[in-house]
């Protein structure tokens, strides 16, 4: 499965998750019900989760903890059972001690091992606890034979629903919580929850977590913060009820310790402020912000995957001490806030990377446009060639062309930029251009480059460089004439004493120095001489132990089938380099043809 359909499985079953945590407020149903579809997700079969109970002292199933769900147990650990279930375990000796806060841990299950009887191969499980804020309110565990079975994926995914397990937990209690004092807070959260959720886009979503947070909250102003690319500063996204607009003015808060809002990010810890100062005010505080006249002041985290992603703050133009409840309160409504986010984040991702797949496959349509749609034919010749980019479009390329003049010539290119991807392919296309341009006049090999280096390092506005070999070929003189500009050089296999010879010149790459020199060399080719053109995405092709296919292993590939067809040969090369290479990716641009004299 691709990293893009990864991604939209686990959106989707976060979605469908979500749902079951909001629409569903009989917490035993809600955790079986996510407890299954989350086995079933991870091709697991058997699970169960404890929740901390401090009423629950009769050490059936662990002191302190009751067992809420569980799914598809093995019949040595029937519920019913005592050896399995009575006494405290591992994992909750773990979280007992608070060494249960890491998102995921791996752990020899204690109560599998003390259980007797069909364990149905089971030994190990992934725990994930159940938390919200520092309290830790449950865990949650998924069991199998062994290690190998938690992949990286799989394990985030088990700590991001146990972290929304543990919000739902928590919104739970603060349901009954609010349900006694506060029902109007506790009807707003549950719209704000289902609101979030209709709420896939950025630019309608963070809008809308301002301007609903400060009416859940009563407060003067809200405001979502989000880092810069860079990391540096803390941007507005999303302001209401301020005096100024933050969002519209482009302003921006340090994003170190130097801010309060910075310190947030740094700690993943609320920052409570009763009474702001209002003299000694800190050095990065300006006019404008000074001039809301804020006092009470809280800045809470915004936490997806237990990383800080941005920062909620909530402002009050008079002083005031924010009880447990209201923290308590906002933790919630910040947890919800920061899921929403990294979710329309996410699906905007996807959008972005679908788009630009379709662009760079309309890009690699056009880059092969530019490349020949059929090799020469000339009589007495026999030309073959393979062109691979190691991305959808690459810096490689090769090019033939016949030359204007008496007696007919043909043009010949291959050429590398010091690069992949769409870089690599926009300075392919400058370079091929400006090459092909100059060599139309019908000059010398050497005069050509000469003309083109010039211009390229003109025109490039970018460090990009490209090596590259011209060569001339007269068929009625059987006389090739070549230049070299720093580019792997040719082989020409001579057939009458089966040797290989490198078609050496002087010269340097092009696009880096606009005044250099180029040497250039002739060569006469007997019948059944084969020339070989390449990039090092063949020669410099790695195989799983780092070892390169190299140009020995060429050459003798060359040498073997010489007297083979020059699609043979060209098919012989490629075989022998995927070969070499195995499962390895394929890492740079693959390009080569093959001349030869019949």
């Amino acid at each position: 499965m691709t990293t893009q359909q990864t991604l939209v499985n686990h959106l989707l079953t976060l979605n469908k998750i979500t749902n079951l945590l909001t629409t569903n407020d009989n917490i035993e149903q809600m955790l079986q019900a996510v407890l299954e579809r989350l086995v079933r997700l991870m091709h697991l079969k058997t699970g169960w989760i404890f929740l901390a109970d401090a009423a629950a002292q009769n050490r059936w199933a662990g002191k302190g903890f009751v067992l809420a769900a569980h799914t598809n147990l093995p019949p040595a650990m029937a519920p019913h059972k005592a050896s399995p279930w009575q006494g405290t375990c591992d994992c909750q000796h773990a979280c007992l001690q608070n060494r249960l806060t890491e998102a995921c841990n791996e752990v020899q299950c204690s109560r599998l091992a003390a259980a007797p009887g069909d364990r149905e191969q089971l030994a190990v499980h992934a725990s994930a606890p159940l938390r919200a804020g520092e309290k830790t309110l449950g865990i949650l565990n998924v069991a199998a034979p062994h290690w190998e079975t938690f992949n990286a994926e799989s394990l985030a995914l088990l700590a991001n629903i146990g972290s929304q397990m543990g919000i739902a937990l928590e919104r739970a209690r603060l349901f009954d919580l609010l349900q006694e004092r506060r029902i109007d807070e506790q009807q707003a959260l549950l719209t704000l929850s289902n609101q979030l959720l209709s709420r896939p886009n950025l630019d309608d979503l963070l809008p809308y977590l301002a301007s609903t947070i400060r009416r859940m909250l009563q407060a003067d102003a809200c405001a979502v913060l989000l880092p810069d690319e860079a990391a540096q500063a803390l941007v507005f996204v999303a302001a209401a009820g301020w005096q100024t607009d933050p969002v519209a003015g482009r302003r921006t808060l340090p994003a170190d310790d130097r801010s309060g809002p910075g310190q947030v990010m740094r700690s993943q810890q609320p920052l409570l402020v009763p009474n702001m100062p209002r003299h000694d005010p800190a050095p990065w505080l300006t006019d404008w912000l000074l001039s809301e006249k804020f006092r009470g002041h809280a800045v809470m985290p915004l936490i997806g995957e237990e990383t800080t992603i941005g920062v909620l703050t909530i402002d009050l133009r008079r002083p005031h001490t924010f009880d447990d409840d209201e923290v308590r309160f906002m933790r919630l409504i910040a947890n919800q806030a920061a899921i929403a986010i990294e979710k329309a984040r996410l699906k905007e991702q996807e959008i972005a990377r679908h788009r630009l797949e379709e662009e760079l496959a309309v890009a690699r349509r056009i880059q092969r446009t530019l490349l020949p749609a059929t090799d020469p034919s000339l009589p007495g010749w026999e030309f073959a060639s393979r062109y691979a980019p190691a991305r959808l479009v690459g810096g490689d390329f090769y090019d033939y062309f016949e030359l204007p003049g008496k007696p007919p010539r043909l043009g010949m290119v291959i050429a590398d930029v010091a690069d992949k991807g769409i870089p690599a392919a926009l300075f392919m296309a400058l370079s091929r251009s400006i090459i092909r341009t100059k060599a139309m006049s019908g000059a010398k090999p050497a005069t050509v480059f000469g003309r083109a280096n010039r211009l390229i390092c003109k025109d490039s506005r970018s460090d990009l460089f490209v090596t590259a070999v011209y060569a001339i070929l007269n068929p009625a003189q059987s006389r090739l004439t070549y230049t070299n500009a720093g580019h792997n050089r040719p082989l020409c296999y001579h057939a009458a004493g089966q040797s290989i010879e490198e078609l050496k010149t002087l010269g340097t790459v092009l696009g880096v120095f606009e005044q250099i020199q180029f040497g250039e060399a002739t060569i006469t080719l007997k019948p059944h001489d084969v020339l070989v053109f390449y990039t090092d995405g063949i020669t410099e092709a790695m195989n799983a132990e780092d070892n390169l296919f190299g140009t020995e292993r060429l050459r003798a590939v060359v040498s073997r089938c010489a007297a083979a067809p020059a699609q043979d040969i060209v098919q012989a090369i490629v075989d022998a380099v995927q070969d070499f290479c195995g499962p390895t990716e394929q890492s740079d641009d693959f390009t080569l043809f093959i001349v030869k004299k019949l």
